[in-house]
């Protein structure tokens, strides 16, 4: 019996570090709404799912971006796909925002390093990191356990540089791309197989469209001590949807304890609402602004924190 509890206890403790490990730190949102949860794994917070974007955080177009086979439901599912280029919103700067959202960037080859020595090794990551079973993925998906929390899926890839230009590898390899830059026409990535349990590395065409999974920035990594975020800088996010009617979500956030005040103004400077005049505690806020008695129009949006003053547009439309 004693031996039996022993087993218990063993089990039990793993399912919590497993749980631990998998703990959801905070929820972002991209300029068109698509959300995605972050997971701190060692030192570093990595989003759980690939990118879905059609739009840069400033309401840009992404040129380029596909779901595969051009199917709207498989973007649900495994994401979009992109070429390097667009991806970086054609910086060749490592760890730049790109497409994104507010506070992540697009992972370097050695924040890829990091993860991959953090669960064991190259040779192994690849099925820490895999959804497992064989429903999306083919079989036999080799050693898939997901214990990294990541759940990546076989999103595929768009060959843009063979022709004909096709999409291929769907439920076979996932394919990302790094922020690492090999020369004007290659890029680094990174990607896991069916039949490996490795996360592998090539350098390849930047026409090629991979998928995207997004590492929080530098510096955003501390935790207070109920477990969340703390930013290390003021941010104020884009918000969305924009254009909107009659409603939009704006989220900011706030690195120390200070007085905000959050207001909407029109076009010529005239103050149409003040959404928030108190001190708040450093964190993540979100809020929604209602239009519905404002005209159709461009107005702005403005966090002042004392020593801050940040403003986004925002475009209302009925």
């Amino acid at each position: 019996m004693k031996t039996y509890s022993k087993y218990l206890t063993a089990i039990f403790l793993i399912a919590i570090s497993f749980c631990k490990a998998q703990q959801l730190i905070e929820t972002v949102k991209d300029y068109d709404g698509n959300e995605y949860h972050a997971i701190k794994i060692g030192n570093q917070i990595w989003l759980k799912e690939n990118i879905k974007s059609l739009h840069y955080t400033d309401g840009v177009p992404i040129p380029g971006v596909v779901a595969y086979n051009n199917d709207e439901s498989m973007a649900s599912i495994y994401g979009r796909l992109y070429t390097w280029d667009a991806s970086m919103r054609n910086s060749n700067k490592e760890k730049v925002q790109g497409l994104s959202p507010a506070g992540y960037h697009i992972p370097s080859d050695a924040e890829w390093l990091e993860l991959e020595n953090y669960l064991g090794g190259a040779s192994v990551a690849g099925g820490k990191m895999k959804d497992p079973g064989t429903t999306l993925w083919k079989s036999p998906n080799t050693d898939a356990d997901n214990s990294s929390g990541l759940s990546i899926l076989p999103a595929g890839e768009y060959d843009a540089y063979y022709s004909p230009n096709k999409f291929s590898l769907i439920n076979e390899y996932a394919v990302f791309w790094t922020s690492t830059e090999i020369n004007s026409s290659k890029a680094r990535e990174r990607y896991l197989g069916y039949n490996s349990s490795a996360s592998m590395i090539y350098d390849w065409f930047k026409v090629m469209k991979y998928s995207i999974r997004c590492i929080k920035d530098d510096g955003t990594t501390d935790l207070d001590d109920k477990g969340n975020i703390r930013p290390a800088d003021f941010i104020l996010m884009q918000n969305f949807p924009n254009p909107f009617n009659p409603e939009t979500v704006i989220n900011y956030q706030l690195p120390k304890s200070s007085h905000v005040s959050l207001i909407v103004f029109d076009a010529l400077g005239k103050e149409i609402s003040r959404l928030v005049e108190r001190e708040l505690e450093a964190g993540n806020y979100s809020l929604i602004f209602h239009g519905r008695d404002l005209p159709s129009g461009i107005y702005f949006y403005t966090l002042n924190t004392g020593n801050q003053n940040l403003t986004r547009k925002m475009i209302l439309i009925k």
